[in-house]
């Protein structure tokens, strides 16, 4: 039987996609939290455990074996393939990660608002840089979405359904909404539907409405 161990910060964040596809698989796994401020502590008592360098990290246990992958979107990928989130086709697929790579256009653009509003410690004028680099990203972004999700037939952004990039836009957009609860509007609705179609999807939506409470 495969047991799966994901690492990552008390946070939402970049494992908060992979959690998702746990509990929409109904599959166990050890949710592995550490807090920000022990992370400089526990990081020395691990030495060389994270492949990379920094998580999230999800460990794979078949018998003996262990195997660790690192990176959110290698995470994902690997668990929606196993669970059946990552498209129903080959074209699917290939579409599903073509969306990955256009979130993560959309979140370099927008970086240097995050990294002020998110409180990661840099200083800056959060307005100004949602005029120049938020707003720009998100405009960029969600014709994209909004052109693509009108020849979608499930109101996600792949056809056949719900798939991982799917986890990760909803997530993303969530934590912006709690520092500017403007941002989905109602200039892209077929975005504002898709947003509200992950957020009450089955078996998702007690997740959302019962997981702890955290900013990002």
């Amino acid at each position: 039987m495969t047991k799966y161990r994901l690492h990552y910060f008390n946070a939402r964040g970049y494992a908060e996609a992979s959690r998702a596809l746990f509990h929409l698989a109904d599959v166990e796994f050890e949710d592995v939290r550490y807090e920000f401020v022990d992370w400089a502590d526990e990081k020395k008592n691990i030495p060389g455990f994270m492949p990379f360098g920094k998580m999230p990290v999800l460990e794979v246990i078949i018998e003996e074996k262990t195997q660790k992958i690192p990176q959110s979107f290698a995470v994902a990928r690997y668990l929606a393939k196993k669970f059946g989130y990552a498209g129903k086709t080959a074209e699917e697929e290939a579409m599903a990660d073509a969306f990955g790579d256009l979130f993560k256009d959309f979140l370099s653009e927008m970086k240097p608002w995050g990294l002020v509003a998110f409180g990661y410690g840099i200083e800056g004028d959060r307005e100004a840089l949602k005029q120049s680099c938020l707003l720009p990203a998100r405009k960029k972004f969600f014709e994209c979405m909004e052109k693509s999700l009108k020849d979608s037939e499930s109101g996600f952004l792949i056809s056949s359904g719900i798939t991982w990039p799917d986890l990760f836009i909803f997530e993303t957009f969530t934590s912006i909404l709690n520092f500017e609860p403007d941002f989905i509007g109602s200039d892209y609705p077929l975005v504002a539907k898709l947003f509200e179609n992950v957020s009450n999807y089955p078996k998702l939506k007690e997740y959302y409405e019962t997981r702890p409470l955290l900013l990002k």
